[in-house]
């Protein structure tokens, strides 16, 4: 088993490492239903790890880190869960590779380059009257195999990036002070993520979603950056919540 050491921040009050889940947002869950209401799950190796979209999250064991964080929360504070799970993410990636491009893509995807390094996943779940947030993040810290993974993004990891072999443990508790950070900054969680997604305004991108594959020009960010403003090919405006981007060109 890798080991990973039990975090040191207070604001998630159990963790639990396990050597093979079926996916540690599914194991959130279970926590939360039997009632646990704040913690980390951890595990060396996925069996069905799950991605936005229901792609699948390659996740075989070794030194890669897949691991997911739950709290009670509120509405509030729910909806910025995506924008302080994508700033610690890059904050932790960025951390490791001080001199490579690194890249926060709407609305949580690190890239590293135009290489996917790391991939979350947003769940809110209830209890009774109580709200829940669960965070997935998938971060490779070894190379997987490049065709892992079903996507437009080629992967990639800290190691590969940087050259030099890194603690598993190290990376872990870096993000976890990262998110823990982030997660307490509501004042400043909207200027910083529009700064971090800002190298896509003006680009070309290509998205999908269930109507199928679409092109257009970034416009703008709107709802606090929930939400991205597209001029389409048609000249039209069109609001994303959500949907696929495949491609980004940047003039």
């Amino acid at each position: 088993m890798t080991r990973l050491s039990p975090p040191a921040t207070g604001r998630w009050r159990n963790f639990y490492h396990l050597t093979v889940t079926d996916s540690t947002n599914e194991e959130a869950a279970r926590f939360i239903a039997k009632g646990i209401s704040s913690g980390i799950v951890a595990a060396d190796r996925q069996t069905a790890g799950r991605g936005r979209g229901d792609k699948a999250w390659h996740s075989p064991a070794g030194k890669n880190l897949y691991v997911s964080f739950f709290e009670r929360t509120n509405p509030d504070r729910a909806l910025d869960a995506a924008k302080a799970a994508g700033l610690a993410a890059y904050d932790t990636v960025a951390f490791f590779l001080p001199a490579a491009p690194v890249f926060l893509k709407w609305p949580n995807d690190i890239l590293v380059g135009r290489r996917k390094l790391c991939g979350i996943l947003i769940q809110h779940l209830t209890r009774g009257r109580d709200l829940f947030t669960v965070t997935g993040i998938g971060l490779n810290i070894e190379t997987p195999p490049k065709d892992a993974f079903p996507w437009q993004w080629e992967p990639t990891s800290l190691e590969e990036a940087s050259g030099k072999s890194l603690s598993p443990d190290a990376v872990f508790r870096r993000l976890v002070s990262d998110l823990a950070r982030w997660s307490g900054a509501a004042a400043e969680l909207d200027g910083a993520f529009a700064d971090r997604v800002g190298w896509m305004l003006g680009a070309a991108i290509e998205w999908r979603d269930g109507a199928g594959g679409h092109r257009g020009t970034v416009a703008r960010f709107a709802d606090r950056g929930r939400r991205i403003v597209v001029v389409t090919t048609a000249g039209e405006e069109e609001e994303l919540a959500a949907g696929d981007i495949v491609s980004i060109l940047v003039s």
